[in-house]
C-alpha cells in the first residue's frame, strides 16, 4: 500500500509539474507578442531632423520583428519625401529593414511612382529589390515594367532583371523598348541601357539589337541619343538596314549606321511576305 501512495503522488507531481511547464510557455509566449493598435516608430538623423516614420493600423511586437497592418511610412530625404503604402509589412527592429507585401505602393515629391506585388526595403544597404511584377513610372516621361528589380532606396539607379517592357512619352507618340533584360538605368545621368534581343519601335519603324543606350535630355527628360549594337536591324516601311552599330539623334531625327551596313529594299508586292521579326 505504501509503495501504490508514493506512485500516486509522484503521478500528481509530475502531472503537475508538466501543466505548469506548459502554462509557463503558453503565458511566455502570450507576453512575449506586444499587440498595438495605431502603431508609430519614427527615427531621427543625427542633426535632429527626421529620416523615416513608419504607421500601422495594428502591429504586432514579437521578439525582434514587428508584423504591421496597412502600413504607411515615410522616407525623408534632403531633396525629396518618399511615400510608401503596403497591405503587411514585417520590421527588423534591429537594422530597421522592412519586408513589404501585398499592394505594395511607392510614390515621391519629385514624380516617381512605383507598383509591385513585395519589396524588400534594407535601410541597413541602402537597397529594395523584389523578385516580382514590378511598374515604375519616372515623372510621366517613362513608364518601366519588368520583373525583379534592384534599386537604392533614392530608387536614383535600378536594375530591371527580366521581360522588360518600357513606354517612353513623348509630345506627339510613344516610344517602346522592350528586351529580355537586364535594363539599368541610371536616372540622375539620364542614361539607360538595354540588354538582350532589344527592340525599339515607334511610328517610323522599328530597330532590333543585342543592346542599346538611350541617353535623356536632362532638361526635359525626353529622349535625345540612341545608340544600338550588336546585328542591328532597322525596319522602315519597305526597307531593311543592317549594321553592326547605328546611332540615332532625336534633334536631327537621322540614324547613322556604322560597320558593314547594308541595304535590302522589298518591293510593295512582295512586303507581305516580309517578316520583321527578328
Amino acid at each position: 500500500m505504501k509503495l501504490v501512495s508514493e506512485f500516486n503522488i509522484v503521478m500528481l507531481l509530475t502531472r503537475l509539474l508538466i501543466v505548469f511547464i506548459f502554462g509557463l510557455i503558453y503565458s511566455f509566449c502570450v507576453y512575449s507578442q506586444q499587440k498595438i493598435q495605431d502603431f508609430y516608430l519614427s527615427n531621427y538623423k543625427e542633426g535632429g531632423s527626421k529620416k523615416w516614420e513608419v504607421k500601422g493600423k495594428k502591429a504586432v511586437v514579437s521578439g525582434d520583428y514587428v508584423d504591421i497592418d496597412d502600413m504607411k511610412g515615410k522616407y525623408f530625404q534632403d531633396n525629396d519625401t518618399i511615400n510608401i503604402k503596403s497591405d503587411k509589412a514585417k520590421l527588423n527592429k534591429k537594422n530597421m529593414d522592412v519586408y513589404l507585401k501585398d499592394n505594395v505602393y511607392i510614390n515621391s515629391q519629385k514624380g516617381m511612382t512605383l507598383h509591385a506585388d513585395a519589396l524588400d526595403w534594407k535601410q541597413s544597404s541602402n537597397n529594395i529589390s523584389t523578385d516580382t511584377k514590378v511598374s515604375i513610372e519616372k515623372e510621366k516621361s517613362m513608364r518601366v515594367d519588368a520583373k525583379g528589380m534592384d534599386a537604392d532606396t533614392a530608387i536614383s539607379k535600378v536594375k530591371f532583371k527580366k521581360d522588360v517592357k518600357v513606354d517612353l512619352f513623348r509630345k506627339d507618340d510613344v516610344i517602346k523598348i522592350n528586351c529580355d533584360g537586364p535594363l539599368e538605368i541610371d536616372y540622375n545621368k539620364g542614361v539607360a541601357v538595354f540588354n538582350n534581343n532589344v527592340v525599339v519601335d515607334n511610328v517610323q519603324g522599328k530597330m532590333f539589337a543585342h543592346k542599346a543606350t538611350v541617353y535623356f535630355n536632362s532638361k526635359n527628360k525626353t529622349i535625345a541619343k540612341v545608340v544600338a549594337e550588336g546585328d542591328v536591324k532597322v525596319v522602315r516601311d519597305d526597307n531593311v538596314t543592317f549594321a553592326d552599330r547605328a546611332v540615332y539623334s532625336e534633334t536631327k531625327k537621322k540614324i547613322i549606321l556604322e560597320g558593314r551596313p547594308r541595304l535590302v529594299i522589298f518591293p510593295k508586292e512582295k512586303s507581305k511576305m516580309f517578316n520583321t521579326k527578328k
